[in-house]
């Protein structure tokens, strides 16, 4: 039985869109007796996902979809900063995935991330003509078509988001795979700590040491699954600028409840234009 259903991926042709929305996916299955659940986890990079008809159960740690009997469209927004969450899917479904670059959704927002959202998931509704397009998505069958489709909202849609202190954190941040300590940011940037949380808190919904973690967590988990068995825990903890292997372990057990040895072998990766990886359940 098909545990995975269809999953597209399309990344953004405008080049203002790319810069902020790293890629578009598309999942969804029309088997009536579908039954699957996956976990995914904390990623630095945050998702918007729309479901059509389809009942959403939000929990704090696993979600539920399935079919309904009412005609709309669930828009939810994720902000996974600490924990592994599961979602159970069952009949059919139809599901569009935007999964925006670091400080890229605020591109498109009049009004602080903090202000519209409630980590770590919730509903977030963009406005009628965001419904609009998303109506005319769900009619389009080619990908492609969908994602230009996309890409003509978000271009229309683009806001100025003037945060230099924020941007730059970020870049020092990214930059360092997450390794750089608060401290060398404050004194770099010329602001105090309280400074750098409060913009995290408003823009990113996340500390500044959850969203450092996060960097160092999810490159560590891309760069293993990308170099396979050539990879040591050694070379992925080297890699990923964790102090040692035991700390790289001990990190990796928190976010998954896992061991990097117990998991990563059961990672699926899914996609064509960015690796996205969930772990399916027997």
């Amino acid at each position: 039985m098909d545990t995975r259903g269809n999953f597209i991926t399309a990344k953004p042709k405008d080049a203002l869109v790319a810069k902020h929305i790293a890629y578009y996916y598309f999942h969804s299955s029309n088997d009536e007796n579908f039954a699957s659940n996956f976990m995914f986890y904390p990623n630095y990079k945050h998702a918007l996902t729309i479901y059509k008809n389809s009942d959403v159960t939000l929990g704090l740690q696993e979600s539920t979809i399935r079919p309904s009997i009412s005609e709309k469209y669930t828009q939810l927004y994720s902000v996974n900063t600490g924990d592994s969450l599961k979602v159970d899917l069952k009949g059919k479904f139809d599901k569009i995935g935007i999964v925006f670059n670091p400080l890229g959704v605020n591109h498109f927002l009049k009004i602080p991330l903090c202000d519209v959202f409630n980590p770590p998931f919730s509903v977030f509704e963009l406005g009628d003509a965001f419904t609009l397009t998303i109506q005319k998505v769900y009619d389009e069958a080619d990908p492609e078509k969908k994602a230009d489709l996309l890409d003509n909202y978000f271009v229309q849609n683009y806001v100025s988001f003037e945060e230099p202190l924020i941007k730059k954190a970020l870049a020092e941040i990214l930059n360092s795979n997450g390794a750089v300590r608060v401290e060398e940011l404050s004194e770099n940037l010329g602001v105090n700590r309280k400074t750098l949380l409060r913009l995290f808190k408003k823009h990113l919904c996340a500390s500044v040491e959850e969203y450092k973690k996060l960097v160092m967590f999810r490159n560590a988990l891309n760069y293993s699954q990308q170099a396979g068995d050539s990879a040591t825990l050694t070379d992925v903890a080297l890699y990923s600028l964790y102090y040692d292997q035991a700390h790289f372990i001990k990190h990796f057990k928190a976010v998954t409840h896992h061991s990097p040895k117990e998991l990563l072998s059961k990672l699926t990766q899914l996609g064509s234009h960015e690796a996205v990886y969930w772990h399916f359940g027997e």
